[in-house]
């Protein structure tokens, strides 16, 4: 019955005095890459990610969970592929299902041994952990089970230490079913062992009781600059003899005089089906990952590290990822067998393109033998230009058909080991009702080359202003200046821009308000020019005003045009990018943000001077990551608006509208099986949809939006009845919409 409907809905009910944006999801438009369609051009990019396996639709099947550290982001993905064939369908229905303030790192396993897995995350100083308490009726749903993890510690509780930078290996060490804890201390130099005494106390496995057994875990140690593992290191603590002999006894703890060594990944796995842990490596300063293997032959019997390969694997195609590699061990070809993915854990610095490395298992699944596959698992399979994707709508080679623009902050350049901001161009080769993007270049026009700035956060808008008759560029970029580039190739005919001059205003000074520049072509006067609007760092809006005549002169008006700012009450950056729609005649705007939300404002024609009005500062509580960029136009002819979304991740989502011409009444159900109580209401409100499956209740979203149609508070139920708090909101009459696949069901609701 209810399906999730985010539609772009200009919508005027008889009580409402503004029109308001929604989006749905869409697929719609393929796009084509070395001849290949791409099977989730949409999905969002992918930089620095951790990966798990989940069965997120309980059909028996391990599915994919992926976090990305970019901007601590979600995202599942459904394995469809048959044995020995990997094949992932982009599933966002399902993230929703996760804690939204997941951050750092979290791993799923299953700790409680009920075969659903639960999440292990940073906190602060530790760690805490989320219970999986799904079925296959109400899906996988997570509730905080220990809000911080400690260890038994010299007569007394600590929080067990682990780093926000590293990745632990949360594994069963001893053999007994629960899961310990292998992670480098605070020094970083050795690897301690929290032993998880749940067995031993409870005789079951569902506790996390942790006790710090030992500060040198398979006897080696890192170097404290750089990633040579010294094995049998003896003769100073913590690793001698002495400081643990016995397995089961408790540690020596001497950590603290320690040198520092910065960070490491850990991945605890058996190489060689001995029974007895082995290590792989990444450390923060190098490419490489390093194996270790264990000579023990019993399961913890606190033996040593024996041999390591420091190219690992070194029967196969090394790992190179600059930098901070970390290891993961996931089925990802549906065989029973975990194979090995790879990618950076470091948010800066390394590669942000082709940077999820996979190896196939072809072996055994517990005496493994990873062969190198593809340096850009998932990420192949998505458009992908590095780090903060900015699209933008544009024809380029003037047959009337939107093409798609993709730039970057920078994408990883491995000759310099800096960043290098590029456009990537997407022709559209389809038709006016039926798009299709198929990828020609990363670099358009070779702007990459032509020394403009400091070749960062390159961000194009277009428009005439020269009058003759083909649409001119002018360039923003990250030192916060905007460059002119005349467009030479003629009224219908592809674009040429192969010269460019520092964009000037009326007075002959360069346009500047600080670094970051987001320019937008727009006539907005209402003139017939084309006036210049730049989103800054500070989140508002600079507005320069046209008033040359057959060339351009622009003159600043205001640097707080409309009183726009997307910082936030708590931020004093809010990186802008805004986007002008001219729907019938009436201009809306929607402007990006830093917290990755889009603002939508109204009453902007005849109020240059004044204030836009704020319609929604979460516009359907879309959020694909930080640093959202926002591009809108009507792509299939089919008086819809599609809606390209950047997002710090380097990739991009597509939305689709409703009809944009029926900004009028608008029909709303009432069906008698919604219920509202108590209506009036002054603290809590309960809402019951009534009898939905748990797949319908998975896509419902129920919206409270004021009289005038700002949202106020936007809900994902996890139950088919859930009560919402409505105390803080002011008294009066406000509006519940419910979200269907057709329509959107509308009640009133009195506050008192």
């Amino acid at each position: 019955m209810f399906k999730k409907s985010l539609f772009l809905v200009f919508t005027i009910i008889s009580i409402m005095s503004h029109a308001q944006f929604g989006f749905e999801r869409s697929d719609m438009i393929d796009v084509i890459n070395a001849g290949e369609t791409q099977e989730f051009p949409w999905a969002g990019g992918m930089d620095y990610c951790q990966f798990s396996s989940i069965d997120l639709d309980f059909d028996g099947v391990e599915d994919l969970f992926v976090f990305d550290r970019t901007c601590d982001k979600v995202m599942t993905f459904l394995q469809k592929g048959g044995t020995g064939e990997s094949k992932y369908e982009y599933a966002p229905e399902y993230e929703k299902d996760f804690p939204a303030d997941l951050h750092h790192w979290a791993l799923l396993v299953d700790y409680n041994c009920d075969g659903k897995k639960d999440i292990f995350t940073y906190r602060i100083g530790a760690a805490r952990v989320f219970l999986n308490t799904g079925d296959e009726v109400t899906g996988n749903t997570f509730i905080l089970s220990d809000p911080l993890v400690k260890e038994n510690m010299l007569g007394g509780e600590a929080p067990l230490y682990l780093s926000p930078s590293d990745i632990p290996a949360i594994v069963d060490v001893d053999g007994d079913s629960d899961l310990d804890i292998l992670a480098f201390g605070v020094t970083g130099t050795t690897v301690y062992y929290f032993k998880n005494l749940s067995q031993e106390l409870y005789g079951i496995c569902d506790s996390l009781v942790y006790e710090r057994k030992n500060e040198c875990w398979g006897r080696f140690k890192e170097d404290v600059s750089s990633n040579v593992v010294t094995l049998w290191d003896t003769l100073v603590p913590p690793c001698r003899a002495i400081d643990f002999d016995d397995p089961e006894g408790p540690a020596r703890v001497i950590g603290a005089n320690q040198d520092r060594h910065a960070g490491s990944t850990v991945l605890a796995l058996d190489m060689d089906d001995s029974g007895v842990l082995d290590l792989i490596l990444g450390d923060i300063s190098y490419s490489s990952l390093t194996m270790l293997m264990n000579a023990g032959e019993a399961v913890n019997t606190n033996s040593g590290m024996e041999s390591q390969d420091n190219a690992f694997p070194s029967t196969s195609v090394s790992v190179d990822l600059p930098i901070f590699p970390a290891a993961y061990h996931v089925d990802i070809n549906n065989d029973g067998k975990r194979d090995l993915v790879v990618a950076p854990n470091s948010k800066v610095g390394s590669e942000n393109v082709e940077s999820v490395w996979s190896y196939v298992n072809g072996a055994e699944d517990l005496e493994p033998d990873f062969i190198f596959d593809d340096t850009d698992f998932l990420q192949g399979e998505m458009i992908e230009v590095g780090t903060s994707s900015l699209p933008v709508l544009f024809d380029h080679n003037g047959d009337g058909l939107k093409d798609l623009l993709v730039s970057s902050f920078g994408r990883y350049n491995s000759d310099t080991e800096n960043l290098i901001s590029k456009i990537a161009y997407y022709e559209n080769v389809g038709t006016a009702e039926a798009p299709l993007f198929e990828f020609v270049t990363d670099d358009y026009q070779d702007i990459s080359t032509m020394g403009i700035g400091e070749t960062l956060t390159l961000y194009p808008t277009f428009g005439d202003l020269d009058g003759d008759g083909d649409e001119d560029m002018i360039l923003g970029e990250y030192l916060g200046y905007c460059y002119y580039m005349e467009n030479t190739g003629g009224a219908g005919s592809p674009a040429i821009f192969n010269t460019f001059v520092l964009l000037l205003n009326s007075d002959g000074a360069p346009i500047h308000e600080g670094t970051y520049c987001y320019p937008h072509l727009v006539d907005l006067d209402r003139e017939g020019d084309f006036d210049l609007v730049i989103g800054r760092r500070n989140g508002k809006l600079q507005y320069l005003e046209n008033s040359g005549i057959g060339t351009y002169n622009f003159t600043e008006v205001t640097d707080n045009l409309g009183g726009v700012d997307v910082s936030g009450a708590t931020s004093v950056e809010g990186f802008a990018v805004p986007q002008f729609i001219d729907v019938d005649g009436e201009y809306h705007l929607l402007v990006g943000s830093k917290r990755g939300y889009v603002y939508y404002y109204d009453d902007v024609d005849l109020n240059i001077e004044g204030s836009f009005h704020l319609v929604d500062s979460i516009v359907d509580n879309i959020n694909i990551g930080t640093y959202s960029a926002p591009a809108v136009a009507n792509l299939n002819d089919n008086n819809r608006l599609e809606l390209v979304l950047g997002n710090r991740r380097g990739g991009v989502a597509l939305y689709q509208s409703a009809s944009t011409s029926n900004i009028s009444l608008v029909e709303y159900s009432t069906e008698n099986e919604i219920a509202i109580y108590p209506n009036p209401a002054s603290n809590n409100v309960t809402i019951s949809l009534g009898a939905i499956s748990a797949n319908e209740l998975k896509q419902t979203k129920v919206v409270l939006s004021s009289i005038s149609g700002k949202t106020i508070m936007t809900v994902n139920p996890q139950a088919n009845t859930f009560s919402v708090d409505v105390e803080q909101f002011a008294k009066g009459v406000y509006l519940i919409h419910i979200f269907d696949e057709n329509k959107i069901i509308t009640k009133k609701l009195i506050l008192e």
